[in-house]
């Protein structure tokens, strides 16, 4: 029964902020959401409130995912295929590194292994906080398409070193080749499964009967499964919606109406979830906040000093990477090289790399022992992770509204001419039909 009240309470919630955001449009979204979850979280029902990594990952990031996945075409996937793969794996790991290292210089008594658990953690981005903070101004293009396909891949990329980092802290030892062995089984096995679920699709006789009824239920069906074969269920979520696309232009002529209706109710569903995301971000608040005063002002301090730094090398390491990257499929992003805008869409993808719940899940998705001893500056982790968070919607939210230009806002309609207007075409039209009368067919 508290599960019902939670989510009952998450839908009202949302609600409040949608008649919020009319009253107060110039505040960000995500920003009311998180103030409307911090209060939430005073509620009976939310007092022993925990991020359950495994719960959020599958009711909300894997359907998330999968939505996310159907806006791709396989096409455009296969033609972006290395820009996605330099932005979601290599600047990942690239980054992961850097701060890293940077953080092992800074906190002398950690071992590399935590400080690259924490790179882990703070490296996906999320693509729907930076529409959330730029909802009324126009992103470039290419730089979209690059937010979008990097959030889309690189959550799994994190999700691989977090275990690597692990799974080093647990045996004490790390082996290159296991590394790579275990990224691309974690990888390629996710993009696997769901190759056999297509070819399983296209032999069905009816495939009408095989896909679209079972849409609501497969992005948790495959990533279940996926977790089970020990292979990456975000991968094989972002695939299997991918695929849902390709199969939906596919009987494009046949089925229509069940189209456009599993289309518009996962849209509905996005939406909510979307929103459900910065809610349980601000519920999460609280208890990170109660971690931190335990720690002392000194302590605070020096935990947001590290999360500062953190934020500027991961910026630094984006704002180069955009303007430096000479190869064909980041041009394609970002511009030729040499041109006049490269710095400016540069810096642009560099502010846009905004941090979302999927950070704070993996953060608290950290066990409180490993190896047979308590895990190490677990709670310190967490903080760093939530500042990142933080700061980084804080810098969009004030930057990026001031370096792109605002949307052209067309002429809105008051709702009640719309209904009126539709009311009166749908009467017009019913009294024709009645009438067996055809307009203008007899003078």
């Amino acid at each position: 029964m508290n599960e019902f009240y939670l989510v009952a309470l998450l839908l009202v919630g949302v609600i409040v902020v949608n008649v919020v955001k009319q009253l107060v449009p110039r505040i960000p979204e995500a920003f009311l959401l998180i103030a409307m979850g911090w209060g939430l979280s005073f509620m009976p029902v939310f007092h022993n409130f925990q991020l359950e990594p495994e719960f959020f990952m599958l009711l909300i990031i894997a359907p998330l995912m999968f939505i996310d996945g159907q806006k791709q075409s396989f096409a455009n996937i296969r033609k972006r295929f290395q820009g996605i793969f330099l932005l979601s794996v290599v600047l990942a790991v690239v980054t992961a590194v850097v701060v890293g290292v940077m953080t092992k210089q800074i906190e002398a008594q950690w071992t590399f292994p935590l400080a690259l658990a924490l790179a882990a953690i703070v490296t996906p981005t999320d693509a729907v906080a930076v529409k959330s903070m730029t909802g009324n101004n126009d992103m470039p293009k290419g730089v979209g398409e690059a937010l979008e396909l990097e959030s889309l891949f690189n959550d799994a990329t994190g999700l691989v070193m977090l275990d690597l980092a692990l799974s080093v802290l647990s045996k004490g030892t790390f082996s290159v080749v296991e590394g790579i062995g275990h990224f691309l089984f974690v990888a390629v096995g996710g993009v696997l499964l769901v190759m056999l679920r297509f070819n399983l699709n296209r032999h069905g006789k009816n495939p009408e009967l095989t896909t679209i009824p079972i849409s609501l239920l497969t992005p948790f069906a495959i990533y279940l499964l996926a977790e089970h074969f020990g292979v990456s269920g975000i991968l094989a979520v972002v695939a299997t919606g991918i695929e849902h696309n390709w199969e939906a232009d596919r009987l494009r002529l046949t089925s229509t109406n069940v189209q456009l209706t599993s289309r518009t109710i996962w849209n509905i569903l996005a939406d909510i979830l979307n929103d459900f995301v910065f809610l349980i971000l601000g519920i999460s608040l609280p208890e990170v906040a109660r971690n931190v005063t335990q720690m002392g002002w000194q302590g605070a301090a020096a935990l947001l000093g590290v999360s500062v730094l953190v934020y500027v090398v991961m910026w630094i390491v984006r704002y180069v990477w955009a303007l430096r990257g000479d190869s064909a499929s980041i041009s394609a992003f970002f511009g030729d090289r040499k041109s006049d805008e490269r710095p400016f869409f540069a810096r642009l993808f560099a502010v846009s790399g905004i941090h979302g719940t999927v950070t704070l899940a993996m953060a608290f998705s950290l066990p409180n022992k490993i190896a047979g001893h308590a895990f190490p500056y677990r709670d310190e982790l967490i903080a760093i992770a939530t500042f990142v968070i933080l700061i980084s919607m804080v810098v969009s939210s004030i930057v990026l509204p001031r370096m792109l230009p605002q949307k052209r806002k067309l002429i809105q309609w008051p709702i009640w001419i719309i209904s009126a207007i539709r009311w009166s075409i749908t009467l017009f039209y019913k009294c024709v039909l009645k009438l067996k009368i055809m307009p203008f067919a007899k003078h």
